[in-house]
């Protein structure tokens, strides 16, 4: 009986209005979005060569699954100028694809527990010994509704470099969608400003690291590999257009990026790095 007047409660509910989704409907909601970026021309410390970058993506995912391709193209200028100058174009352009889960443990009204995993492709022509995988793992405590801290790890693996790194944070309102809300930690940091609850104001960083498949006739190092590591920063808007498309825009900041190239022995052979650049993201979403 109790289950029967339930359901005409919920009925009688829906005929009035709109039922609004559930924290569970929210987290299997599929959503793809297709995002640009643009980083403008950038010189190689000490050399008088430089470089522009693109990149495109496009994801599939909620917020326990997702696949994503990304694909970069790069422009250079006096390339001849560099150490690992073969007689050709050092490398047009190079691809990855990333395959990711989120698992969710909450422990008690306090502790909550975060495992992000996934296994990854980037390479530059084939995919052979481009394989790798990553783990990003934490535990968040909150300190009451608005404050939380969290600490963990995050890991990198390929046969030729794995990367540990610490993880730690403070939140503040991380997801509410009026007002302030802060992260404060490694290896992102953010702050957001809700005008209203469709229009978002942020700026924030984020350190990224993916090692890269070199093609067999690499100019660079054929059958190598190049480990990548960024440090990006970025300020700009996010816009609800309506229930079902989402518009970012962002001026980006690279201020620090360094590669290190290896041979097909996974030798290392030298290190460079490119001297700060600006650009810009633009990203779209749709929410099915």
């Amino acid at each position: 009986m109790k289950y029967s007047a339930l359901i005409l409660g919920l009925s009688a509910s829906l005929l009035a209005e709109e039922a609004k989704p559930t924290l569970f409907d929210q987290i299997i909601q599929p959503k793809v979005s297709f995002q640009s970026d643009f980083l403008s021309e950038a010189n190689f410390e000490g050399f008088d060569a430089s470089v522009q970058t693109y990149k495109q993506q496009l994801k599939v995912n909620n917020e326990l699954l997702g696949i994503s391709y990304s694909r970069w193209d790069f422009d250079w200028d006096n390339e001849n100028d560099l150490p690992f100058y073969r007689g050709k174009t050092p490398i047009e352009s190079m691809e990855s694809i990333r395959l990711f889960a989120n698992l969710p443990l909450p422990i008690n009204d306090q502790w909550f527990m975060l495992n992000s995993v996934n296994v990854n492709a980037t390479y530059e022509e084939e995919y052979s010994d481009s394989f790798g995988a990553g783990i990003l793992s934490f535990f968040s405590y909150r300190v009451d509704t608005e404050h939380a801290v969290q600490i963990g790890v995050l890991a990198n693996y390929h046969p030729v470099k794995t990367l540990v790194l610490p993880v730690m944070g403070y939140t503040y309102r991380i997801r509410e969608t009026d007002g302030l809300q802060l992260l404060l930690g490694f290896p992102r940091a953010y702050v957001g400003y809700h005008l209203n609850p469709r229009l978002l104001l942020n700026a924030g960083m984020v350190f990224s690291q993916a090692v890269i498949r070199l093609a067999d006739q690499s100019g660079i190092e054929p059958k190598g590999f190049t480990e990548a590591k960024d440090y990006q920063s970025n300020v700009g808007i996010r816009y609800q257009i309506n229930d079902d498309f989402e518009l970012t825009a962002d001026l980006l900041y690279a201020f620090k990026r360094d590669f290190t190239i290896y041979n097909h022995q996974a030798d290392e052979i030298d290190a460079y790095s490119i001297e700060p650049s600006a650009g810009a993201i633009v990203k779209l979403q749709y929410l099915f």
